[in-house]
């Protein structure tokens, strides 16, 4: 789409001769298409002011092109649809083939545009008088023409005799018998439709023989029948055969013949085939459904139901369902208290924690002057995949030792020491950071350099 059509083709979207506008902005190639293939089918005038005249060469130039294409690409689109028995689309892309040869919308007063010397302004003189379509212009004389288009003789003799040469068809079908049907199957008749024309000769529009197409389907939407063939074939009556399996008794059959180039000549006609409902196999059974378990062992008989026609439960049902049911028994007879230490509680969650808690491993020095670290993989231990760390504290060592974190609780035992049991103890830690505390009891034994002496923190002696 070029920029200059874009505000000519966004003005066509606005007429109310568009059968399908476009919902969004007017600015794709396919917009463009859809829309300049509407303009022609809806009869809308090209615009004749000078700034159209810029576009209008390449705009009519475009539309050929258009046409050339589109129907070889609906021809395509028939065939297909009809090889799939879908009997809807083949029937919708008829009529949009038939529109686009004749270059007008099947089914609207339009079609009155392909008869030489109609133009708009005598389309609605016609439509004004109830004329709408090809078939009731036929019926009219000389003089209502005439009078209606205003013209003078011999206009209206002259219209007659173009009109004696349009195709004016004729269909009827009947049901001429029953086909062979296994049984279980779905039943099957044979219809003959005869294809026909009113017109005293073979028409030919405008020095042409056209050619007719002939369709036959289902309510239910299903092709069971296709048939092309020249209209010269219908001069004495064509007649056609063919079965058609009926799946539901309210089922119907249509038929439909058009030329395949002109528009306001389709005719149809709907046939019954008159079948009884028990020549139809019964429906398959389903499936047995799930059976419900009954909580009563006994039904209660119909006696019993409520004359107001209420659906409340029965007394049997009611008393089946209560003896079902097994009592619980309490223990009401005593009035004693259960005693809190036979319950288990349930440790708190700082105990927990604290048990959770590593023992504190004190420095030790190392050769090099410096003191241990607390890593597992220290003093040269490998890790779990076999290699040496990579901790430079592991191989190095630290600059200070470490210290054990101050807590108000014992790190582990079966007591507590306070603090101010320590401080009543009254001894000075003299000795290295490497000491190791063991308890026994009440006694506290420090190891390290003075190993022989031992503080006793009930006496607070030192031994």
């Amino acid at each position: 789409m070029k920029p200059p059509e874009r505000p000519f083709l966004r003005e066509f979207n606005k007429s109310p001769f568009i059968k399908y506008p476009i919902k969004e902005t007017v600015s794709t190639t396919a917009h463009k298409i859809s829309l300049m293939i509407q303009i022609q089918l809806g009869g809308i005038d090209l615009p004749t002011d000078k700034d159209f005249a810029v576009v209008r060469r390449q705009f009519m130039t475009d539309k050929g092109i258009i046409f050339e294409r589109i129907q070889r690409l609906i021809r395509c689109v028939i065939d297909c649809k009809a090889f799939d028995c879908d009997a809807i689309s083949t029937r919708h892309a008829l009529d949009l083939a038939r529109s686009l040869v004749a270059e007008f919308w099947e089914n609207s007063n339009l079609q009155l545009r392909q008869i030489p010397q109609v133009g708009p302004v005598a389309v609605r003189k016609l439509v004004s008088n109830d004329i709408n379509s090809i078939e009731k212009l036929m019926l009219k004389d000389t003089s209502t023409i005439e009078r209606i288009m205003s013209k003078n003789p011999p206009f209206g003799k002259k219209m007659r005799d173009l009109l004696l040469s349009f195709p004016n068809l004729n269909v009827t079908s009947e049901v001429v018998g029953k086909a062979f049907a296994k049984p279980g199957q779905l039943p099957k008749v044979t219809v003959k439709a005869v294809l026909s024309y009113r017109n005293d000769k073979i028409p030919a529009w405008m020095g042409k023989k056209p050619s007719v197409t002939f369709m036959a389907e289902t309510t239910e939407g299903k092709l069971v029948h296709f048939w092309r063939g020249n209209i010269m074939k219908l001069e004495r009556s064509w007649e056609l055969k063919f079965i058609v399996e009926i799946s539901k008794p309210n089922v119907e059959i249509m038929c439909w013949l058009a030329c395949d180039e002109i528009v306001g000549t389709i005719r149809s006609c709907v046939l019954k085939h008159n079948l009884p409902a028990s020549a139809f196999p019964s429906p398959p059974p389903l499936a047995n459904p799930r059976v419900q378990r009954s909580t009563t062992t006994e039904k209660a008989p119909d006696d019993d139901e409520d004359e107001f026609g209420g659906d409340d439960i029965k007394d049997d049902d009611m008393l089946a369902i209560v003896k079902s049911v097994e009592p619980t028994e309490y223990d009401y007879g005593s009035d004693e208290f259960e005693d809190i230490d036979t319950f288990e509680v349930s440790k708190p969650a700082t105990q927990r924690k604290e048990q959770k808690q590593e023992v504190f491993v004190p420095s030790i020095r190392m050769a090099n002057g410096k003191w241990t670290c607390s890593h597992t993989c220290a003093d040269g231990k490998v890790l779990k995949n076999g290699k040496q760390c990579k901790h430079r504290c592991c191989h190095e060592g630290l600059d200070k030792p470490r210290k054990e974190k101050k807590s108000n609780h014992a790190v582990s035992g079966a007591g507590s020491v306070s603090r101010g049991a320590e401080s009543n103890t009254g001894v000075k830690h003299t000795t290295s950071n490497a000491a190791q505390k063991s308890k026994v009891g009440e006694v506290f034994y420090v190891s390290g350099p003075n190993s022989n002496q031992r503080t006793d923190t009930e006496s607070g002696l030192e031994i």
